[in-house]
């Protein structure tokens, strides 16, 4: 079972910015997507620059298909989300 993470880097000073659009934007995802789980987490320090990265998760128990890769990707855009994300998908230990 595939599970999906994207990250992202954003200023701290636009963490309260940034929050509930990242947040409306899984709302959709999941409406979009029945069974779709999503998770928003950030690394727990900023760096010197006042840098945060942001984590989504999103997992289905059948798995994240690359086709719902491909709709987080461009509902990614229509929502405004960061353009530079980063997304990797992972399985479990075998």
């Amino acid at each position: 079972m595939q599970t999906l993470f994207v990250y992202y880097k954003l200023p701290l000073l636009e963490h309260d910015l940034w929050r509930p659009k990242a947040e409306a934007f899984q709302e959709e995802l999941q409406q979009t997507w029945f069974g779709l789980s999503a998770s928003l987490m950030q690394r727990p320090e900023a760096t010197a620059e006042g840098i945060e990265t942001w984590m989504e998760i999103y997992s289905h128990a059948d798995g994240v298909s690359h086709d719902m890769m491909q709709s987080i990707a461009a509902l990614a855009v229509k929502h405004g989300m960061p353009p530079k994300r980063m997304a990797e998908f992972f399985i479990p230990l075998r």
